[in-house]
């Protein structure tokens, strides 16, 4: 019991560089393993640590810090499949609120996109063949409940067709990513493959407001005493 206490602690701040940091605190991965937390400054780019106090496993999240806003540069989470990656995702969205920045991005492969826009990230894409690779791709879908998202899969196909507008790309990638959130929330994992390929992404101070609640939910989830 004392243990439990001491792990939900609330997350402290400081400063140093410029950025509102916080101080180590403790999560829990997907098997209620013990992770601690820190930072990692250094002059170009920093570190979101998550270190498994069971058996010494490092996970690593590399961020650049030195313009205005984050750019995520690579996660690697070890061992997989523990949700250490997401615990890691979490700590830099806390980071993101905490110092009222307008935007993060990061550059996203293939096979991460979707774990991307699961936490409210989006598509962040001006290449037409991308977005209407993956309009085409959400348009075959037979699902019931996804026939409003395929009408407007084929509706943006055909606009950006005749008209490829800043607007019309924007709310094209809105929609892919929607579609995969929402499939990625429901625990359904799609094939890497039949997305265009790698791309960038965005979660935006907007992004913060439309996901708090799943977010928060998380949070609770690995014992993280935080609200975004």
């Amino acid at each position: 019991m004392t243990f439990e206490i001491l792990r939900k602690q609330p997350v402290k701040f400081y400063h140093q560089n410029g950025l509102k940091i916080f101080e180590p605190f403790k999560a829990v991965d997907k098997n209620k393993k013990t992770l601690e937390l820190s930072w990692n400054l250094k002059p170009d780019y920093s570190s979101i640590m998550a270190k498994s106090t069971y058996n010494n496993d490092m996970s690593i999240y590399n961020i650049d810090t030195t313009h205005n806003g984050f750019k995520g540069i690579s996660l690697v989470a070890n061992p997989q499949k523990k949700e250490i990656g997401e615990v890691l995702n979490l700590a830099s969205l806390i980071t993101f609120k905490e110092n009222n920045i307008s935007h993060f991005d990061v550059f996203a492969l293939r096979d991460y996109i979707q774990f991307y826009a699961k936490y409210g990230f989006n598509i962040f894409s001006n290449n037409i063949n991308e977005i209407l690779h993956n309009l085409k791709y959400l348009a075959k879908s037979k699902e019931e409940k996804f026939s409003d998202m395929v009408y407007s899969a084929k509706y943006f196909r055909s606009q950006l067709e005749k008209n490829a507008t800043t607007d019309n790309k924007l709310l094209s990638n809105n929609l892919i990513s929607d579609y995969l959130r929402t499939l990625s929330r429901n625990g359904r994992k799609i094939d890497a493959d039949d997305l265009y390929s790698h791309t960038h992404m965005r979660f935006s101070s907007l992004d913060e407001i439309r996901n708090r609640d799943y977010l928060n939910e998380l949070l609770d989830k690995h014992e993280i005493n935080y609200k975004i």
